[in-house]
């Protein structure tokens, strides 16, 4: 609380000589961080730390240790930054704050008020003696109460500043080791940021079930207004704390003890399921902001969210209450934003050991229960006694198996999702979730036309095509959900992930999920280099570190010409590769290009062939061609020049033009003669290698023949490979 007193005898000359302190502290830390007039910085040693060619030990510690001492340095120059705009902004609004107050009092006299040095406002004595024939007039107690209004007006403004300068140089002071990565960017921000998240903090403190659908709207309007502000929303989560965040949402969403004041009805439950859906997005938005501050609340915050992943939060041991698991909402919430990696990884891989040590087979109670074998642990239960819904919002799932939302964060976050399916320590996570990992009937009874039980659900699984969208995101670097994403570079980890993914998935054969055939045509897609050199090559060399397992290439290819969708994918995406590498692979012999074009399409043809006759009496392959072109694949592949680009386009207009009167005759056909429905395509590449090879000494009618030559023999090869039939 600011007084009449505190305010008016206020000195500030103390306070301005700390802002330029803090200018002058933060010009020469900028040197330090930045650079400049040839200087050495942080950011200089930063640069040559990644750059540098370590060995040994310092490829690990003292490259880390370097690069992450130089990211500090960023740390102080925001911190100090912060602090400066801080007490700036404090200084500006009590200097304006103090001649509101001395304005207020002198105009307060001039209608004949007094206020004392404690604030009390008053009527001045009048005079007894009259100044020539003019009298005072003593003012009107309406004038009073207004002078005395503005005056507590000006104080609480003023306690409001002093409130938020101390609130924002706390949220500094917090941490005795090491400095914010966040800070204020002005003093009217601030002081926002600290209001709304100190009344959604009181909101997220009450019993959820008694939340009325405004207040829960209220809650919800809060965290929009302030997306990817990184002090809000760590306030938020340090405020609710990690017990208390999960508990909330896990009460929030528990519609059976939702106690409505306004009565029931079926409007004001969908209202609420509508608001729990928003509140599950905006919360985990704000939760993925703070997520990467490395501030010691939040490395705390972070490591008790994992621990208890395998605790119920839900706030019931039985018979009505329910039980939820900590990875059960954690995991709903990280189904939007971006989390921070490491922290991803630890909850990932504390995730996929909490079920392995705890999935097995149950037997249902009662007379005549039916034995479940490899049951995890969210599924143990039988169908009547699980959670109906944890999850409202986007998706055709109910939320209580916590892979999915755990599958989606790491599908937003490429990196976090390539350490994962490349790590096996402490567990190789690729396999467990690509080949080992039993799927459930994660699905909302009374919904979607399940009827009454879950166990009758036979429609696409939502962990599938999660699992398939983190997948994507582990192998090519781009986040499947951003359509402004374009892909990277490749690293040795990118490879990683390709290999694992035909090493898992093709050993489930025609288990495959077919919810994941089109993730895996982008994935081939987007490493469509090695795909083509692996597709075309001659034969096993274990000296060609770019050579995929042949096998498992054809059998994925395989299973994703299961789906005509996928099918299409695949076979545009490697037709824009074999026209890249025609123009722009620089070759002793170009002729290379022309036979490896021809032997991919033999290699794709063969795993084509082996799809319809797998699925000979699926009825999707008699409906008529439904792939519309390059759209759903273009974040995935490199781009190309403008003649690249038309080759491309005719290669892939004769391909697709013969697809469907192939469709009926493909399944009578000897599998050697299959691809003559690919003549237009083979004759569109060959004439693509006469444009890009200009001198050569071949007829039309020679090039053809060896690119269809090629094509033959790549279709051998690809027969003779196990499981080629």
């Amino acid at each position: 609380m600011v007084t009449f007193q505190d305010l008016n005898d206020l000195r500030l000359g103390k306070l301005q000589a700390a802002v330029t302190d803090w200018q002058a502290m933060v010009d020469k830390l900028v040197k330090v961080a930045d650079g400049g007039n040839g200087e050495v910085s942080a950011a200089d040693l930063g640069s040559k730390a990644k750059a540098a060619d370590w060995k040994g030990q310092n490829a690990t510690v003292t490259k880390d240790f370097v690069t992450v001492t130089a990211r500090e340095f960023d740390d102080v120059v925001t911190v100090a930054r912060s602090v400066h705009t801080i007490l700036s902004g404090a200084h500006s609004k009590l200097t304006k704050h103090k001649s509101d107050l001395a304005d207020a009092v002198s105009r307060a006299a001039k209608k004949n008020i007094y206020v004392d040095d404690k604030g009390m406002v008053r009527s001045a004595t009048p005079s007894p003696q009259a100044i020539g024939d003019a009298k005072i007039e003593p003012p009107t107690q309406a004038e009073i109460d207004a002078v005395a209004k503005e005056i507590s007006t000006i104080l609480t403004a003023a306690a409001e500043t002093d409130s938020t300068a101390a609130t924002a140089l706390r949220f500094h002071a917090k941490d005795r080791h090491g400095f914010e990565s966040n800070g204020f960017n002005s003093f009217d921000s601030a002081q926002k940021s600290i209001d709304d998240s100190d009344e959604l903090i009181a909101l997220g403190k009450k019993d959820p079930s008694q939340l009325t659908n405004e207040q829960l709207e209220r809650f919800n309007a809060l965290m929009k207004a302030h997306p990817n502000d990184p002090v809000f929303a760590e306030r938020v989560a340090l405020g609710l704390g990690p017990e208390g965040t999960l508990k909330f949402f896990a009460g929030a969403v528990n519609l059976d003890n939702w106690e409505n004041p306004n009565g029931g009805g079926t409007a004001t439950r969908e209202e609420r399921m509508q608001l729990l859906g928003t509140m599950e997005k905006q919360l985990g938005l704000t939760l993925a902001t703070a997520s990467h501050s490395n501030s010691e609340g939040m490395e705390s915050w972070k490591d008790r969210v994992v621990a208890l992943g395998g605790e119920n939060v839900g706030g019931g041991q039985g018979g009505s209450q329910t039980r939820v698991h900590g990875f059960q909402a954690m995991s709903n919430l990280m189904r939007h934003g971006k989390y921070e990696g490491e922290f991803l990884n630890d909850y990932g891989n504390a995730l996929v050991k909490y079920e392995k040590e705890n999935t097995g087979d149950v037997k249902d109670p009662g007379p005549g229960g039916k034995r479940r074998e490899d049951v995890l642990p969210w599924d143990k239960l039988p169908s009547y006694a699980q959670v109906d819904q944890l999850h409202h919002g986007e998706n055709n799932d109910a939320g209580t198996d916590p892979m999915t939302g755990f599958m989606k964060a790491l599908a937003h976050n490429p990196d976090a999702a390539t350490d994962f399916f490349s790590s096996t320590d402490p567990q190789d996570n690729a396999q467990y979730l690509l080949k080992d990992r039993q799927p459930m009937n994660d699905v909302v009874p009374d919904s979607m036309g399940v009827g009454g039980s879950v166990d009758d659900y036979k429609g696409p699984k939502a962990i599938y095509e999660a699992t398939g969208d983190a997948l994507v995101a582990a192998a090519t670097g781009v986040n499947p959900d951003d359509s402004s994403a374009r892909p990277p570079e490749h690293t040795g980890q990118h490879r990683e992930v390709l290999d694992n993914s035909l090493k898992y998935l093709a050993a489930r054969g025609d288990d495959f999920p077919a919810e994941m055939r089109d993730d895996m045509a982008i994935v081939l897609t987007n490493h469509g280099d090695t795909v083509h050199h692996s597709a075309s090559a001659l034969a096993d060399d274990p000296n060609d570190p770019k050579l995929l397992d042949r096998d498992q290439l054809l059998e994925v290819s395989k299973q994703v010409s299961r789906d005509q969708n996928a099918y299409g994918m695949l076979n545009e995406g490697l037709n824009r590769e074999i026209v890249r590498d025609i123009h722009e692979d620089d070759l002793k012999d170009p002729k290379e290009t022309l036979q490896r074009a021809g032997a991919t399409v033999g290699f794709l043809e063969q795993a084509r062939y082996q799809a319809l006759v797998t699925d000979k009496d699926d009825p999707s392959w008699d409906a008529k061609w439904l792939y519309h072109g390059f759209g759903s694949i273009a974040n995935f592949v490199p781009g190309v020049g403008d003649i690249a680009q038309r080759g491309i386009d005719a290669a892939a207009y004769e391909w697709q033009t013969q697809e469907q009167e192939r469709i009926d005759a493909i399944q009578v056909q000897d599998n050697r003669e299959t691809f003559k429905g690919r003549e237009q395509q083979l004759q569109a590449l060959a004439d693509e290698w006469e444009k890009a090879n200009p001198g050569h000494s071949n007829t039309r009618y020679t090039i053809t023949r060896e690119i269809g030559s090629a094509a033959y023999d790549g279709n051998d090869r690809a027969s003779g490979l196990a499981g080629g039939g």
